[in-house]
């Protein structure tokens, strides 16, 4: 019967172990995808000077001048301006900042986590486990 009751125990442990570890990369994946649309909202109040005091052929149909280059500079300072939410990560990489029709913004953040309890069970993933959110803002 105390086998029985160790095996049970330590199942339970393992069990555990693997439902903290699985909650902190679910959570973490949340925190990216949060620091993703801060950015993309970021990216989204850009206007780039040389297109918003151009005339109104510069500005094309929709009237918000964004640009590649503006988008991905804001994005990429808005991240290294916030270090705080990126404190749990081994960084965050700038995947794609980009607006594909001027008006809307496109930020994909990539990110290396790790578990939070590191056993023999979860040793596979003592590297970390690559993370990538992606979010979409539209300028006003």
């Amino acid at each position: 019967m105390t086998v029985l009751a160790l095996g049970l125990a330590v199942l339970a442990l393992l069990l555990v172990t693997v439902t903290v570890s699985a909650t902190g990369v679910h959570l973490d994946r949340k925190r990216l995808l949060a620091l993703a649309d801060l950015a993309a909202l970021a990216a989204a109040d850009e206007v780039a000077d040389d297109r918003y005091f151009a005339g109104g052929a510069a500005r094309g149909p929709s009237g918000v001048p964004l640009t590649d280059a503006s988008v991905r500079a804001a994005v990429t300072d808005y991240v290294a301006d916030h270090p705080e939410h990126a404190a749990r990560w081994d960084g965050v990489i700038v995947l794609e900042a980009s607006t594909p029709d001027g008006r809307s913004v496109v930020v994909r953040l990539g990110a290396v986590t790790r578990p939070a309890l590191l056993t023999w069970v979860m040793a596979p993933w003592s590297d970390g486990i690559a993370l990538e959110a992606e979010a979409t803002a539209r300028a006003s």
